[in-house]
């Protein structure tokens, strides 16, 4: 004959016999001291209730819960947004990094002719950083030169004047022999732009030490 179950072992063994995670053998154990035992059958009773009625939650109960679950989410995506734009932020203010030099920070100066419609200009820029890179774009018409200052937004450190070697620009392209309309400097965009040269316009004929000067420049 197999040994009974005392009550003790049983109640303990109750909220796994509940979710049916007990053997067949314990089941059948179980099952026969319940049918002796009025105590056991209560405690049953009242387990299986306490389980159906936690699994069984009332509906305002479950949309209360969604709210706090969606509001939780909401705070923790506003805190993720907030991080990340103060990140942008502190780059975009403390960052050291490219920006065009404006044209109200450039002087043209010697701006000249050579007896072969050479157009020769010289740049200075204020520059508050230090000049990073030189472009010079030419779509065959027009030439537009850039200059960029490497910095923070608003660092004014190691501002000075920087004098940009010399150029010479020839009025017609050597690859398809196209007559250039106009040489610029673009500052921000090109609304920010000062004319060096445009067809038309009357500059100076460069001096025999200017030629010279160019001559030098064609045989390096």
């Amino acid at each position: 004959m197999e040994p009974r179950l005392s009550c003790q072992i049983v109640q303990d063994l109750l909220p796994n016999y509940i979710e049916g995670l007990t053997s067949e053998f314990t089941n059948k154990s179980i099952q026969e001291h319940l049918a002796s035992c009025g105590e056991c059958r209560r405690v049953l009773e009242q387990m299986t209730q306490d389980t159906q009625e936690i699994g069984a939650a009332p509906p305002k109960q479950i949309d209360f819960l969604k709210k706090i679950k969606r509001r939780q989410l909401i705070i923790a995506s506003a805190s993720v947004a907030v991080a990340v734009a103060l990140l942008i932020g502190a780059y975009f203010l403390f960052g050291t990094r490219d920006f065009p030099v404006p044209a109200s920070d450039v002087q043209i100066g010697d701006v000249y002719r050579t007896q072969d419609g050479t157009i020769h200009y010289r740049v200075t820029a204020n520059v508050k950083g230090f000049v990073s890179r030189v472009s010079a774009q030419d779509n065959g018409h027009t030439e537009i030169y850039r200059i960029y200052e490497h910095r923070q937004l608003f660092s004014k450190e190691q501002e000075g004047v920087v004098a940009m070697p010399e150029n010479w620009v020839s009025t017609t392209n050597a690859k398809t022999n196209l007559e250039k309309t106009g040489i610029y400097f673009e500052g921000i965009n090109k609304n920010d732009r000062i004319t060096i040269w445009e067809q038309g316009m009357t500059v100076p004929q460069a001096t025999a030490e200017q030629e010279a000067a160019y001559r030098t420049y064609l045989g390096r």
